[in-house]
């Protein structure tokens, strides 16, 4: 749990909506990522992954565990606490009494769909990868002679932004210190940032080399910070729309 989270106020970072929790779910899933469960009074536990979701049914379906005798403990727990850290964000869920089913023909664990989901985002750390339709630019000079290259943000959070350039390099080395970049997000004027390059790197995409650039914000103000948060959740709200 985030140090600075209390159980008084976890309220918070509970979400009860159903469509949401379902999106989140599903984010987990499509990802694979791996999933501790907690049970027995957190005497045992089980890491596994989430296999698929079936809203008619209520039902959660979760990979079956490497050890019978973990399992068969599982199936008895009368509580389960579900935790997972996709991108240094914790998500957490409670589910009550698994059963054993066949998922597409081998032994899995069913449970019911969670009527709460905790969230409890790490905002230093937190990215969001944002999608190729809503990629703002970034404007930075840079070199000597000192030019202006513009840049693609793909994904952006408090604590700086990755970047994208279609030239396979630029004169940017880990460490530099690049001033007054410019990233639009639409918002009432473009934003100004201090960035620290932490990353400099090439990606393959089809048969090009693009430039890929991980950079911290230095300084951000509380202001800028407001901006990129109500940024992030009008994306994020967009793409679980999308989702039904």
């Amino acid at each position: 749990m985030n140090a600075n989270v209390s159980p008084d106020n976890l309220d918070a970072y509970t979400i009860t909506f159903r469509r949401e929790i379902l999106f989140y779910l599903r984010q987990l899933i499509n990802e694979g990522e791996r999933v501790s469960v907690m049970f027995n009074e957190g005497r045992d536990a089980l890491l596994t992954v989430l296999l698929d979701v079936d809203e008619e049914k209520n039902l959660l379906y979760l990979d079956w565990g490497g050890s019978d005798d973990t399992n068969e403990r599982f199936l008895k727990s009368q509580r389960s606490i579900f935790v997972a850290n996709p991108l240094g964000v914790r998500n957490q869920f409670v589910t009550s009494i698994p059963r054993e089913v066949s998922y597409k023909k081998r032994r899995a664990f069913a449970v019911a769909i969670p009527e709460k989901y905790v969230r409890l985002q790490r905002r230093e750390f937190f990215r969001l990868s944002l999608p190729m339709t809503r990629r703002p630019p970034c404007r930075m000079t840079v070199g000597s002679p000192a030019t202006e290259y513009t840049l693609s943000v793909i994904d952006i959070g408090l604590g700086g932004v990755g970047l994208e350039s279609q030239e396979p390099t630029l004169p940017l080395e880990i460490g530099q210190a690049v001033p007054r970049a410019v990233i639009d997000l639409k918002g009432p004027r473009p934003l100004h940032f201090d960035l620290e390059i932490r990353y400099v790197g090439q990606r393959t995409r089809g048969a090009k080399q693009i430039g890929h650039f991980g950079c911290k914000f230095m300084g951000i103000s509380g202001a800028q910070e407001h901006e990129i948060q109500k940024y992030i959740t009008q994306i994020q709200r967009e793409e679980r729309e999308k989702l039904g």
